[in-house]
Order: C-alpha cells, then sequence, then structure tokens
C-alpha cells in the first residue's frame, strides 16, 4: 500500500494527478502523523533524485521566498491567470506538505490555507469539498475532517462547491455565524475588516445560523448579518455575482465606493486612501473584467464618478468633486 502512495506521490511532485487521487494522498496525509512524515521523506528524496529544469529552480526559488515571507501561505497570480502545472506541482509541495508537519506537531492538528493580498488560491479538501479563496482569506480544519467532522473556519471569502454527505454536514463558521450544508454551492464573505458578512447561495439550500437569527437559504438568497448589530437581513439576488471574483471579474448589482475600494485594494494588493464619506450610503452597478488592470479601474472610476484619484506608486488617493 505504500509502495503504491509513495508512486501517487512521486507523479504529485512531477504533475498534476486526478482529484480522485489527490483526495486518496491528502487522506492519507491527514489520516496521522507518521504519514505526513512519511510524505515529507518522500518529497525530500524526490527533490535529491529529481533534476529539474532551470525555470522551476526559478519558480522554486521565488515560491520559497515568498512563502517565508508570508508564513507559508498557498499563491497564484490574481486577475484570471491559472497555475502552469510545474507551479501548481511546486506550491502544492510547500503549501501542504510543509504546512502538514508543522502543524501536526502541535496538539490540535490544525491545517490551514492562505491566500495572501493580491492571490487566490483553489484547494480540494478531503471529502472532495473544492474551495477557492480570495485575497487576504485563510481557511482552516483540524486532522479529523471527513472523518467524525467537516467543520471549516473561515476568516476572510470563500466560494465553496461541497461533496455531499448526508452523515456529515458540512459547516462554515464565520465571524460569529454558523452555515451548515449537506451538498450546495455558495459564497461566504467575512473579512474582519468588513462591517458585514455576506453569504450568497447559488445552489441547493443553506442554513444560517447566528446569536439571534436562524434561516433556511433557498439559491438566489442573500444572507446581510451586521456584525456591530447582530441583525441579519435576507433578500433575493443575483447570486452568481457574489462568486464571479473566481474568474478574475468583479460585478456588482449594488455597491458602495467604500466597499468597492477595500475589495480592489484586496484584489490587487494595493493602498487606497479615501478621504471623504459622500459615497458611504450610495451604491451603484458595476463590472470589473479580467482584462482590465488596477490603473486603469482606477482611472475609469474617477471617469464616472464625482471623485479625485491621485495616484503615486501603489497608492491612491480618493476624494470628492463635489466637496
Amino acid at each position: 500500500m505504500n509502495e503504491k502512495l509513495k508512486r501517487l506521490a512521486v507523479r504529485y511532485f512531477e504533475g498534476p494527478i486526478s482529484p480522485d487521487e489527490e483526495r486518496e494522498l491528502f487522506a492519507f496525509i491527514a489520516a496521522a502523523p507518521e504519514n505526513a512524515a512519511r510524505m515529507r521523506e518522500w518529497e525530500e528524496e524526490w527533490k535529491r533524485e529529481h533534476i529539474p529544469s532551470l525555470s522551476v529552480l526559478d519558480s522554486l526559488g521565488l515560491l520559497k521566498a515568498k512563502i517565508r515571507k508570508r508564513d507559508g501561505a498557498m499563491l497564484n497570480r490574481r486577475r484570471g491567470l491559472r497555475f502552469t502545472a510545474a507551479a501548481a506541482v511546486l506550491i502544492l509541495i510547500s503549501a501542504f506538505t510543509t504546512r502538514y508537519i508543522m502543524r501536526l506537531e502541535t496538539p490540535e492538528q490544525l491545517f490551514s490555507v492562505q491566500a495572501p493580498q493580491g492571490t487566490n488560491s483553489r484547494i480540494s479538501l478531503p471529502d472532495g469539498t473544492q474551495v477557492w479563496l480570495n485575497a487576504g482569506s485563510t481557511l482552516s480544519y483540524k486532522s479529523d475532517f471527513n472523518r467524525s467532522s467537516r467543520d471549516i473556519d473561515l476568516s476572510g471569502e470563500a466560494y465553496f462547491e461541497v461533496a455531499r454527505n448526508a452523515d456529515l454536514p458540512f459547516r462554515v463558521e464565520a465571524r460569529g455565524c454558523r452555515f451548515t450544508v449537506l451538498g450546495t454551492k455558495f459564497n461566504i464573505s467575512a473579512y474582519d475588516s468588513e462591517p458585514e458578512v455576506l453569504a450568497a447561495l447559488m445552489e441547493g439550500s443553506l442554513r444560517f445560523e447566528s446569536a439571534r437569527d436562524r434561516e433556511k437559504m433557498m439559491p438566489g438568497d442573500l444572507i446581510t448579518y451586521d456584525c456591530a448589530t447582530k441583525q441579519a437581513r435576507r433578500e433575493q439576488v443575483d447570486a452568481d455575482q457574489y462568486r464571479s471574483w473566481i474568474d478574475g471579474v468583479i460585478r456588482y448589482d449594488a455597491i458602495t465606493l467604500p466597499a468597492l475600494l477595500r475589495r480592489l485594494a484586496r484584489e490587487y494588493d494595493v493602498e487606497i486612501d479615501l478621504r471623504t464619506a459622500a459615497f458611504d450610503n450610495k451604491t451603484f452597478r458595476i463590472s470589473l473584467t479580467e482584462a482590465q488592470d488596477i490603473h486603469s479601474i482606477m482611472v475609469a472610476l474617477g471617469d464616472i464618478l464625482p471623485i479625485t484619484v491621485n495616484h503615486c506608486g501603489r497608492r491612491y488617493c480618493v476624494g470628492s468633486k463635489t466637496e
């Protein structure tokens, strides 16, 4: 059995494997600390014997530098760019096997995946659930995931396509809210810097719970939870707009300028200083495609809104033309 898994691990190090094979390998890693240690041994053995191309070595060096700087964060390039095969292998090796070893040495046996500012990440959980993490987000789960429970802690934003398992409901905890599902597609935005938690349901059903409220969501529902008042409201929307970011698009039927600028700052890893409160309670409709860069977006906003935009390096200062 170990020889079969070792061969699978080697293929994983050398290039993409199928989702079913990936789940089998990650389930083996999560089953026991000694399995994770064995995976690290296979990785080190492969590194000693494998002679990667210069481009792969360059990618590995850059990746390791970023991982050290960002505490082992899992990266990919933002705005519609996807992993190359070589980059995907290097990222997964570093972000998963190294992270597992570090966490398995602690009593909690907690696994954590991060998407730093300016990046997003896609991961497969041991149960087959697919998760896209948006910029500045962290997802954590314990090593018994998919055995006694399927509980996830989320800080930031993630889109989920949950594998159905009636015996083990999938639960997401985010800033005092709990979302419970059996199998569904939904997006949750729960950044600490935002005043609200937003949950949009695309398919299936989702149960929302907080200290004061309990709602069963249907497709097209948006739950907005005010973290200050602890109040929640539900409304019908075009829910797909809340998952558009995974395709490199920002699309909202109604968003305030402060909320949009906070999102842009995370998505593009820039500083945006809003120096007016004139737009705090005004919403507008917007659609930004993956072909646009942050500078052209900020210029466009200055053309269509009564705002001033001043630019210096990676910092933008936004004011009001009417003040």
